[in-house]
């Protein structure tokens, strides 16, 4: 029985164990790698990409830059659904004036449509149709945008909006998308 078997169980069973932590490691590279080519022009959204990508557990899986796409897509689009929930709460509370009233109403509908073209974009990207994709997520990541200025056209440029934080973190995620599906068209900069 020896001979069928020269290593004990333990010794299998640890050495598999160090080549799934290698195995983790090497999609904790992917994700750096990523991360760090889509902030070659700004290196402190390094440490928000990678937080980012690594918070949702399917990164730990991802087997390339095709699915670590579908994983920063879908992050995109749970944040759109986010932003978008806590609008509506906000505006069901009714606790604005008619004019914050107006702006909120205004950036639920670019949030709507963001959370529509993030859709598209998933769907793009699975069939590989990767300008599609590129185009779905720029015009979402205008939503966000579109919404502060909005803010600062109402209110002034020097106070900050109740949804710039959620903003600036949706842009920077649909900035992240926008990189991978760039690297699959080959026109990364």
């Amino acid at each position: 029985m020896s001979h069928l078997f020269p290593f004990p169980f333990s010794t299998i069973f640890i050495v598999f164990l160090v080549l799934n932590s290698f195995h983790d490691g090497v999609n904790g590279d992917l994700v750096s790698d990523v991360c760090k080519k889509a902030s070659k022009t700004d290196p402190k959204k390094h440490h928000f990409c990678v937080t980012s990508l690594s918070a949702n557990p399917a990164s730990k899986h991802a087997r390339d830059l095709s699915d670590l796409g579908l994983i920063s897509m879908r992050t995109c689009l749970r944040k759109a659904t986010s932003i978008h929930s806590y609008i509506a709460k906000n505006l069901k509370q009714g606790k604005e004036n008619p004019t914050e009233k107006q702006w909120f109403q205004r950036c639920l509908e670019l949030y709507s449509s963001a959370i529509d073209g993030v859709q598209k974009a998933i769907e793009s990207f699975k069939i590989k149709d990767y300008s599609s994709a590129n185009i779905e997520i720029t015009t979402a990541k205008d939503s966000s945008v579109t919404c502060e200025d909005l803010f600062k056209e109402n209110f002034g440029p020097d106070l900050t909006s109740p949804l710039a934080k959620q903003d600036g973190e949706f842009s920077q995620l649909t900035e992240i998308s926008l990189d991978i599906t760039c690297a699959f068209m080959g026109t990364c900069s």
